[in-house]
């Protein structure tokens, strides 16, 4: 008997927008994208475009890991990733400490 055909999992593809506090380096801003873009590959997605937001001002303070941060950094990516990975991908991101805040949602 054959080999039994892997189901093909379907892709989509996604936008996600996460900010870092705006108290790291550049080299420390660059290590953390690069984990954000290993998880990525890792879960079999591959980021199509990468856009550097910049520095800006919340319109609220947000506290994590005891301090409260009025100004993060935004990164904004367009990645395909697999549709049953996406709640993996999401929790990951979630809990790096260095993340104040995330945001996937599927690209029209």
């Amino acid at each position: 008997m054959g080999l039994l055909a892997k189901k093909q999992i379907p892709t989509r593809e996604y936008e996600l927008t996460y900010l870092v506090g705006s108290g790291y380096t550049a080299a420390e801003l660059n290590s953390i994208q690069d984990s954000i873009v290993t998880l990525i590959g890792k879960n079999g997605g591959e980021i199509v475009e990468t856009q550097d937001w910049g520095k800006k001002s919340l319109a609220y303070k947000v506290k994590k890991d005891g301090k409260a941060h009025e100004e993060a950094v935004y990164t904004h990516l367009v990645l395909k990733l697999p549709v049953d990975k996406v709640s993996l991908v999401c929790k990951s991101v979630d809990f790096k400490r260095e993340i104040l805040r995330s945001l996937l949602v599927v690209k029209d």
